[in-house]
Parts: C-alpha cells; structure tokens; sequence
C-alpha cells in the first residue's frame, strides 16, 4: 500500500493558511496578499550614503505589513516566516558581481542567547541554498554590546557601532562579501562591517536587507 509523505498528510489534515489574510495557502503569505507587499524599487545606495558598501538592495519598505512579517518572525521564534523571506530575498535580489561567499550581520553572544538564533543567519541559509555560494558566520563577530539601533536617533546610531565588530583575515579568494540583515534604517551598521571586512581582506561589499526602514525613521 501506498502512503503519501508525511508533509502531504500533515498538510491535508491541517491545511496552512496565509499568515495575514487566513486564506488558504501552500505558503506563508497567499499569491495576493504577497503581490500587495510594498516592495522597494531603486537600489539602496540611491537613498542612502555608505562609505564601505559598493551595492545595497532591500525587497521591501519596512511599512506594514512587512513590519509586522518581519517583527513575528524575529521575536516569536517563527523561522518558516522567516526562512519564507529569505527565499524572497534570494528571488528578488540581484547583484552586478558574482560574491565569493555570504555572511550575515552578527548579534553579540549576549542577543543571540536571549533571542535563541540570528535572524540574519536565518534569512542568509535560504539565501546560500539559491545562489550555492559559501556561508560563513564565524569571521565576522559582534564584540561590543550594543543598544538596538532602531532605538537611537540617527546621530546615535553613527557612535553605537563603532568598534563594535571584529573581523579575522579573510581567505585571499573572499574578496567579494555578500552582507545579509534583516532590517536596514540609515546604514550605519553594514557600513560599519563593511570597513572592517575591507581592512580583513575583502575588496566589494553587496548588502542584501529584506527590509529599509522611511529615512525619517
């Protein structure tokens, strides 16, 4: 006798809904309410001014209810949501040179205890099963305990980061670096990775956000 597999027979029993309007889905979020998200349509380094960065995306503007996506996924433990956005991140993004391997914003060892996972790691997995490139999270390091930037004001912002990561010699063949975050607002804290990851050996940064915060934010 044939079964069908488990996810088949979980997924008939107990049919997924979108998580924002309840229809049901074979995804998080229904055809519809993912064709109304309010996606981001020029490059990041249009709007923003990085010192260290070459190139930033982002999918979304952090308006609702991507705010409320991306909120979910980060403080309740809702890794499909997440894992959802980074395939998104992975379909959507482009970049002008192929990078030579990924690495996600770090959290200091004291968040990543208390949250129980990096949500940019997270997003960066789904991201490395696309492109099939090289995933590392040990090179780069958060150090220095931070205030959450998305609580400080912008001049705030610029002092919170600084030598708050530390990054080992790089490989010589990493020399294009693929930066994932979660949430982008004025820049500060990828550029701030970026000069150290130049002074580590890499030679192009590409930053790749799901979401950019409003510049008044």
């Amino acid at each position: 006798m044939h079964f069908p597999p488990l996810n088949q027979l979980f997924n008939h029993i107990f049919p997924q809904t979108c998580f924002l309007c309840g229809a049901l889905a074979s995804k998080p979020l229904c055809p519809v309410c993912l064709q109304e998200l309010p996606y981001v349509d020029v490059p990041l380094q249009n709007t923003r001014v990085f010192r260290h960065i070459q190139q930033a995306d982002a999918v979304f503007n952090y308006l609702y209810p991507v705010n409320k996506l991306i909120q979910h996924a980060k403080f309740n433990h809702n890794l499909v949501l997440l894992h959802f956005l980074g395939t998104l991140m992975g379909k959507h993004l482009d970049f002008e040179y192929m990078p030579d391997v990924i690495m996600p914003v770090p959290l200091h060892i004291k968040r990543l205890r208390e949250r129980g996972y990096n949500q940019s790691l997270e997003l960066a997995k789904m991201i490395q099963k696309q492109l099939k490139l090289p995933l590392d999270y040990t090179y780069c390091q958060r150090t220095r305990y931070t205030t959450p930037q998305a609580q400080l004001n912008a001049k705030q912002r610029l002092t919170n980061v600084i030598d708050a990561f530390e990054v080992k010699q790089l490989p010589k063949h990493w020399k294009h670096i693929l930066l994932i975050d979660d949430v982008l607002t004025t820049g500060t804290t990828v550029d701030a990775i970026g000069k150290v990851l130049l002074v580590a050996g890499a030679e192009r940064i590409t930053v790749w956000c799901c979401a950019v915060r409003p510049e008044e934010c």
